[in-house]
């Protein structure tokens, strides 16, 4: 619908009819000295004039070559998704509240979800949540409802802002947060696990490829974790899912993650989206919406919400969560991306990413004064090295070179003193690589 505001005659008869003379006077039981000054708004401009005012302010941002990861990631994002989702039909995350008079929206929505569903092999998707912080605290929540115990287990592989987000979800609850430390190889083995899960453990939270990029054994983990009657909630990077095993493949119980590689631009840390996929039995538990196909009474082809009595505006206190809008256009910018791509498409991308990263860990790890932190293990996109120069110099050095270096990963964890998280994707070239090891290799 347009949107067409109110004329001087509309608001002198609204005035009219509550029997004051000027909107001021529906604040006067605001004291002055607490009213908001007159804003400093200047008039309006023509087109031009602000196309030059924002490409004035535009043109003050520095361009950079990023090496840098750590949960938002350089990759390239084909034009079709920004033609699809730039459709007037589609340009809101907005699902109006007679959300089956929008058939088109309900239809991308759940083609979105049959896609994370493929993606990860599990059984039913949400309609996406915020981003993967707020996706693995809601697994988190959704693991406790389900299992009824208490105790959480968690990666110290887990990026750390998810960690903080978990822990501030669950601040107010009972629930206890055991902490796993990831071993001298970078992961978690089988074997800390074994100790640690309990019959009071509701879930075990592992990410693969974890903050350090390297990838877990997950079915091993599994296989303890599914022994000890507990929740197993993977936590992904989506476009690794092109090359490794899925979540279904491992019997995850829930898998959620950081749907930003999947056509969202990096925008500063946002916005993006979270996906979650889950077990069937698991599906009234979850949190969000969920887009269901079904047939109307002429048997035509039609969507519809389903499962709408785990929601706030049907079981308010009792409900799963208070998702609702969701961040459904990045959503629908990755479901694009993945039918674009195709499967084919989607490994090749990743086998990519993959090699480009190697390239540049080998080259990397060469230089003197760098070494690996954890040799002989595989990653995807990113890699721990550990150096003996001054980590603010060269960062200062590669800035100066137009390139934003990696991580410096003592300001997360002083253990990882003297350690840089390099990210490499598909999109750095190898003139980019060399340029990138030459720098070091002087610095």
């Amino acid at each position: 619908m347009d949107y067409t505001p109110q004329n001087q005659k509309d608001k002198k008869k609204m005035l009219e009819t509550i029997g004051i003379d000027d909107v001021s006077e529906l604040f006067d039981t605001i004291p002055k000295d607490l009213r908001a000054k007159k804003l400093n708004i200047s008039g309006g401009k023509t087109e031009q004039e602000l196309l030059n005012y924002f490409s004035d302010i535009a043109s003050e941002n520095k361009v950079l070559i990023s090496f840098r990861g750590a949960g938002i990631y350089d990759h390239y994002i084909p034009s079709l998704v920004g033609e699809v989702i730039g459709r007037s039909e589609f340009w809101t995350a907005y699902t109006p509240y007679q959300a089956e008079a929008s058939q088109g929206t309900l239809q991308s929505i759940f083609e979105y979800q049959s896609l994370i569903c493929a993606l990860t092999g599990l059984d039913t998707s949400n309609a996406s949540l915020y981003d993967g912080a707020t996706a693995t605290a809601e697994a988190v929540l959704l693991a406790l409802r389900a299992s009824g115990k208490n105790k959480i287990l968690i990666s110290q592989g887990l990026h750390p802002e998810y960690m903080q987000t978990v822990k501030t979800y669950l601040e107010n609850s009972k629930a206890e947060i055991v902490t796993l430390n990831i071993s001298e190889n970078g992961v978690i083995e089988k074997d800390a696990v074994d100790a640690s899960v309990d019959d009071d453990t509701a879930a075990v939270i592992i990410q693969s490829p974890n903050f350090f990029g390297v990838v877990e054994d997950m079915q091993a983990l599994s296989t303890v974790i599914k022994s000890r009657n507990s929740l197993f909630v993977a936590v992904l990077n989506p476009l690794s899912l092109g090359v490794f095993m899925s979540p279904g493949e491992y019997k995850a119980d829930i898998a959620v993650g950081e749907g930003q590689v999947l056509g969202s631009a990096m925008r500063a840390g946002g916005a993006t989206f979270g996906f979650m996929a889950v077990k069937k039995a698991l599906e009234w538990k979850m949190p969000g919406r969920i887009a269901g196909q079904t047939t109307d009474k002429n048997g035509n082809r039609g969507f519809v919400l389903t499962l709408q009595s785990r929601e706030q505006h049907i079981r308010r206190e009792k409900a799963t969560s208070n998702i609702c809008t969701s961040a459904s256009l990045n959503a629908l910018a990755g479901c694009v991306f993945l039918s674009g791509w195709g499967n084919d498409g989607f490994k090749n991308l990743a086998e990519i990413n993959i090699s480009k990263a190697r390239y540049a860990f080998n080259k990397i790890k060469s230089l003197k004064g760098f070494k690996s932190k954890f040799e002989n293990k595989v990653f995807f996109n990113e890699f721990v090295i550990e150096t003996s120069k001054n980590i603010k110099k060269i960062q200062n050095i590669l800035l100066k070179n137009g390139i934003l270096g990696p991580l410096d990963l003592s300001c997360i964890n002083e253990n990882f003193k003297n350690c840089l998280l390099f990210c490499v994707t598909e999109q750095r070239t190898k003139a980019e690589i060399n340029r990138l090891t030459e720098i070091l290799a002087e610095a």
